[in-house]
């Protein structure tokens, strides 16, 4: 667009300068409506929230309450694994032992964020975070003696979560672990010992998995058994394929994605098929296990929630969160003259400022303190709709 200012016309490149990707979320909506259907009939005591986006049986467990509405921060103790799993969708990009979240680098830096957001609850994940356990121990009893009001929960794959590991966590003050036992197959004996030792010592014990439909035999096979070692949550995972991780190459149905943000992704469709063969299960046996349907309708709930909860570090003092999910500002031009400014102060320089232009600017709300965002709207509003 001739005319603009440098800064200006980057924005105006990065926003109308893309190529459309399709299919977009609304393309997909009415496949998740039509899952929504088919979960009401087959599942007689369904929970159905937040406009359809939430699916689950039986209740949420504290941590996933905090991660569904997105007030939540996830610490990676470290990226390295002992396992290399076929989905696995943590980025190979980042070094195996990188140490922090999306709020910094160091327990102090970090707490020093949620506390200027509305954080609820904090998980440690790795990679395996067991394969640092020192770091592990040292950052959580850090993080419950500072801030001990939060809700706590580890995340592992279970072949290094020993019963001495586990009663360490407990004494800390850890509220939950969650196993993922789709990573050793389900009923690996060593990692189902580990498993009734959790549930042993510690308030609260997950198995969160990826819902692969061709392993539908053995998470079905593995139910009742998971439940009698003292598991009393399922989270089922809708299978993702992510770029620049393991799971971008595992077989299996695909159906593309683009979210808002220009994230581009794929689900597999047949997941949700999976989720409701368990929950019918459970439901038919009368097993004691809440089953969460964590799909990519959740997820983005969840994102929006994160967007929301960070935008307190995250947007500029003339930015206005918007919808939850966007950062919107003002910017009065003229020449090289630039002065940026929020929507409180639209009519004001209007007044101030009839000879210079003014156009619209809106972001996506970072997910990071580390992003920027994505420039998504460029717009001149109408004079005659400004105030």
């Amino acid at each position: 667009m001739e005319g603009l200012p440098a800064a200006l016309q980057s924005i105006y490149d990065e926003v109308h300068g893309r190529e459309e990707v399709r299919p977009t979320l609304d393309e997909l909506r009415p496949a998740w409506a039509a899952h929504l259907a088919r979960a009401r009939q087959q599942i007689r005591d369904l929970h159905v929230e937040d406009e359809g986006e939430s699916l689950y049986l039986g209740r949420l467990s504290p941590g996933c309450q905090a991660c569904k509405a997105g007030t939540w921060d996830c610490i990676f103790v470290t990226v390295a694994c002992n396992l290399d799993c076929a989905f696995c969708y943590s980025p190979s990009a980042v070094p195996r032992d990188y140490a922090g979240s999306q709020m910094g680098s160091t327990p102090a830096e970090i707490a020093a964020n949620h506390d200027r957001t509305c954080i609820t609850g904090i998980a440690f994940t790795g990679g395996e975070p067991f394969l640092r356990p020192e770091r592990l121990f040292e950052w959580i009893a850090w993080f419950t003696a500072h801030c001990p009001d939060r809700y706590y929960w580890v995340y592992t794959n279970g072949l290094l979560a020993s019963p001495d590991r586990l009663e360490r966590l407990a004494a800390l003050g850890v509220d939950e672990v969650r196993f993922n036992l789709a990573a050793s197959g389900y009923d690996h004996p060593g990692v189902l010992e580990n498993l009734s030792a959790a549930a042993g010592c510690l308030p609260t014990v997950t198995v969160e998995i990826p819902a692969i439909p061709e392993h539908r035999d053995r998470v079905l096979a593995g139910l009742a058994d998971w439940c009698a070692r003292g598991v009393r949550f399922l989270n089922l995972h809708e299978l993702i394929y992510e770029p620049g991780t393991n799971s971008a190459s595992l077989p299996g149905a695909r159906q593309d994605l683009v979210t808002p943000d220009g994230h581009r992704s794929a689900i597999n469709p047949a997941s949700r098929e999976l989720t409701l063969a368990v929950m019918r299960r459970v439901q038919d046996e009368g097993l004691p296990l809440s089953v969460n349907d964590c799909s990519l309708q959740s997820k983005l709930r969840q994102l929006r929630g994160r967007r929301r909860c960070l935008s307190p570090l995250t947007a500029e003092p003339h930015e206005t969160l918007v919808d939850g999910t966007l950062l919107e500002s003002y910017c009065a031009f003229r020449g090289d003259e630039l002065i940026i400014f929020g929507r409180q102060s639209l009519a004001g320089m209007r007044r101030r400022y009839p000879d210079h232009r003014i156009v619209r600017l809106a972001r996506t709300a970072p997910l990071s303190v580390r992003d920027r965002g994505r420039w998504v709207a460029f717009e001149f509003p109408e004079v005659a709709s400004l105030p």
